[in-house]
This record gives C-alpha cells, structure tokens and sequence, in this order.
C-alpha cells in the first residue's frame, strides 16, 4: 500500500511539473491506480442496538393444592421435557378419591345407557300410542334423571382428576431445573414457588428502539448479535417480537430478538449489540464508499431566478487503460458499502485508488498487488 501511495505522489509531482513547464517534455502522463472488479453482490443496512441476554424461557412452577413432597424426580441441575414430572406430592387420598368418582361415573354410564335404551322404546311406543301420557312422562322423567347423574359424575370424575394429577409436579417447558424450594418430606402450602425451569438453548434480549424506526421492523427480521465474550464470532437470530406501543417518556418501543443456544455459549446478562437488518439487497452492483466520488452543481430556478444546489455522484473507470468518469444512482449503503442502481455494470474496472488524482480521459496504469 506504501508503494502505491508513492506512486501516486510520483504521479501527481509528473502532473505538477508538466504544468510548470508548459508541456515541454511532451510525454504522455500516466497516472497508476488500483481497480476493483465489479460483480454482483449483496448488501443489507443494519440498525445498531445494544442491550442484555436473559433465558429465552425463566419461570417458576408453584404448587396449586396443600400436600407433602414425597418425591424429587428432577433434582437440580436436570433437563426436563414440557409437561414431564418433576416432582411429586403425596397424593393417596386423591388417589382413592379419583377411583370412587371413576366407579360412580361407571355406574352412571351404565344406568344412562340402560334408560335411554327404554327412553327409545318407550318413544316408540307414545307416537304409536300404545302407551298413556303418564307412563311416557314418567319415562322422559326417568331418563332426564339418569342424564343429569352422568352429567354430575362426569364432573366429579374430572375435578377429582385434576387434584390428583396436581399432585404431579411439571415442568412447563424444556428446560433445566435450576432451584427446589423444599425438600422432601415438607408440606407445601397452595400457591408457593417449588421449583425454577430455565431454558438457555435459547437465549433473547429486550432492546428499546427509537419510535422513529418502528416502520422499518417486522418479525422474523435477521438479527446479527456481537458479544466482547467471543471477540470476531458472530451469532445469528431473529425479531420474534414488537411491542406496538410506544413508551411517551422515552419514546421508544420494545423489540425482543432471540438468538439459539443449542452449544450453551451464550449465558444471560451478557452484554453485546445488535445488528437488525432492516433492508437487504441480493444480487445487486456493489463498490467501496471512497470510489464514489460527490460533486455539487449549481442550479438556476428558471421560475424564480434562485440558485441551488444539487448533488451528484460519480465513479471512475477503467477503459482501454483510460480513466472514464462515470454518472452513476447509488442505492443503500452500510459499513463502507454503496450500491450502485444505474451506470455501471458487472465487470466494470472501478478505480479504488488514485480516483482523486486521476482526471477524466488519462491514461493510467493499474497497479497489481505484486507491485505494492
């Protein structure tokens, strides 16, 4: 790179003093660059945000009746399935009380099905008019009767299930067991902390963006997460929420990003930022910022008579070793990156270095990198 630079500055003295002496010597000038050659790229314009990890899943599981802890399943630091028991509280009562509610409701079932069995024959009966009004509404009594005890046993059976299926303590989602309130052989009252499930495979942050950005986001857009814990390592996630309201005091509204943990590299309350893409472009012409060159012309309004000012935008290329000053529409631009929409194509020579010497119709000569 030192050596272009000099050649550069050789090449700028040569303009100099061929100016100087009035084109004496008569040679040609030669200005060296360095070209870059177009091909269609990609390029995506982030909003920046810092902020913290916390557990994507971090809840705890409380008690919902009054009963011993008889037994520990999942003791601390085990990983547990949604739904699989943890724990278990003693349950002998509610045990017995759910086989008396299930041998009710057997008998229930069967007393309907008998009743309704005569019900349909009787029915038949009344319409033929084999029988009198008073027996048919002695029977349509009888089944109503036999239909309300099912119904009243059903609802016996299911409300005594689920107090013996409470005593079973469940993890609510995949995650780790991290703490046990009690030990076994402790009553513990309804309504109580027993257990805390964590789930770190999946990890998110809570960012608070500025109000005037809240276009610009959807869920499911690709967020790129950086941590000083893993210098140059970069991990991938998403927006899986947007809050829609915007807080009045700090105008800014909340945006939750998750990111997967499945190695468990990320824990929570790292501090890191984040990178959500708010716009991305494949397949399009993309050169460095400095090849791009902005110069400003002066306008007359024809109506009024006033002056102004409007910028435009060029780049330089490289065409039978001759520099080319090209108009060109620039599109978006990130992180030294400027797409251009109109007037270059691929395979373009865009001159990276030595744009700022150079002038429209020299001669140049491309550095190669063995030249440096």
């Amino acid at each position: 790179m030192k050596k272009i630079l000099a050649l550069l500055l050789i090449g700028g003295l040569v303009v100099l003093l061929s100016c100087s002496k009035g084109g004496e010597t008569g040679k040609e000038i030669v200005v060296p660059v360095r070209t870059f050659i177009l091909k269609a790229d990609s390029i995506a314009t982030y909003l920046e945000v810092t902020g913290g990890l916390e557990a994507g899943h971090d809840a705890l599981v409380y008690s919902t009746i009054a009963e011993k802890l008889v037994e520990i399943r999942k003791p601390v630091g085990s990983w547990v399935r949604k739904n699989e028991v943890i724990a278990v509280q003693d349950n002998d009562l509610w045990k017995e009380i759910l086989k008396q509610a299930k041998a009710a409701l057997s008998s229930a079932q069967a007393r309907f099905e008998q009743v309704k069995s005569d019900y349909q024959r009787f029915e038949r009966l009344y319409q033929e008019k084999a029988i009198s009004q008073q027996q048919w509404d002695q029977i349509k009594a009888t089944y109503q009767d036999a239909e309300s005890g099912l119904r009243r046993a059903k609802a016996a059976y299911l409300q005594s299930k689920e107090q013996y299926d409470n005593t079973f303590i469940r993890a609510p989602f995949d995650g780790m067991v991290g703490t046990f309130n009690f030990e076994v052989g402790e009553m513990i009252p309804a309504g109580q902390p027993v257990t805390r499930i964590v789930n770190n495979r999946l990890v998110k942050a809570e960012l608070y963006v500025p109000d005037i950005h809240i276009g610009r986001l959807k869920i499911g857009q690709p967020v790129l997460g950086l941590f000083p814990n893993y210098p140059g390592k970069r991990f991938y996630g998403k927006v899986t929420r947007i809050d829609p309201t915007i807080d009045p005091q700090s105008r800014t509204f909340r945006v939750v990003v998750s990111f997967e943990n499945k190695q468990g590299e990320l824990k929570s309350g790292m501090f890191g930022r984040f990178y959500i893409t708010t716009e991305f472009h494949r397949q399009t012409l993309v050169v460095p910022d400095n090849a791009v060159i902005t110069r400003t012309e002066l306008k007359v309004d024809p109506q009024t008579g006033e002056t102004y000012t409007v910028p435009r935008r060029f780049v330089f290329v490289v065409e039978d070793s001759v520099a080319r000053l090209r108009p060109v529409k620039t599109g978006i631009e990130s992180r030294g990156r400027v797409e251009i929409l109109q007037g270059l194509r691929v395979g373009d020579q865009v001159i990276v270095v030595g744009q700022k010497v150079v002038k429209d119709g020299e001669k140049v000569h491309i550095v190669s990198p063995g030249e440096e």
